[in-house]
């Protein structure tokens, strides 16, 4: 025949190692996720406060080329516009600074403030002055016109090294805006020189 029928189910007692145990491993869950949420809110801060996905403000008012600009609108003498005198720290005594773009693909640069060159002197707000001679050209990369430089200092009149670089050319009512970033990139301060 059959056995009786039970009526109350027999229950077991945990042992105190399965108990912490299972404390260990509900806690180590709990911090796994706490770590992931603040690894993604990290990242994300980063991802934002990138000067790359806020559009810097020293663009806002320029227009884009849509190929690469011809050398003939390009040649010509430029100084700093208003917007660069009147915002960037250390530049509104700059008003005699000039940069002009020869016919031989040559350009020279006078009065011109040294952190535009060199971030350090940037960041210390010096308000030194030097001048730069070199090799220009013109070039169009991933929708952007660029002034493709070879920037060359008197050794005699500053310690500055030479070196190659691009500054980004944009339109304002239909003339050329040259534009030089400062410091940091993500700083979102740059230099610019209007063709006049």
């Amino acid at each position: 025949m059959f056995p009786p029928a039970l009526t109350k189910f027999p229950t077991f007692k945990k042992t105190k190692n399965e108990v912490l145990a299972g404390t260990v491993v509900k806690n180590m869950t709990s911090l796994l996720t706490k770590i992931k949420i603040r690894t993604y809110v990290l990242a994300a801060l980063v991802f934002i406060s990138s000067c790359r996905l806020i559009p810097c403000p020293w663009d806002s008012d320029l227009d884009l080329f849509d190929e690469k600009p011809k050398n003939e609108l390009l040649i010509g003498k430029y100084q700093f516009d208003q917007r660069t005198l009147n915002h960037v720290p250390g530049y509104d005594k700059a008003q005699n600074a000039k940069l002009e773009l020869n016919v031989d693909g040559t350009f020279e640069m006078t009065g011109i403030p040294k952190g535009t060159f060199d971030h350090i002197h940037y960041h210390e707000l010096d308000s030194t002055t030097v001048g730069a001679f070199g090799h220009w050209t013109a070039g169009f990369d991933e929708g952007t016109a660029e002034l493709n430089v070879r920037v060359k200092f008197d050794s005699a009149e500053t310690d500055l090294k030479d070196f190659w670089t691009s500054w980004k050319i944009y339109l304002k009512d239909k003339n050329p805006i040259i534009l030089i970033v400062l410091g940091d990139p993500d700083s979102c301060l740059a230099a610019r020189f209007e063709k006049g």
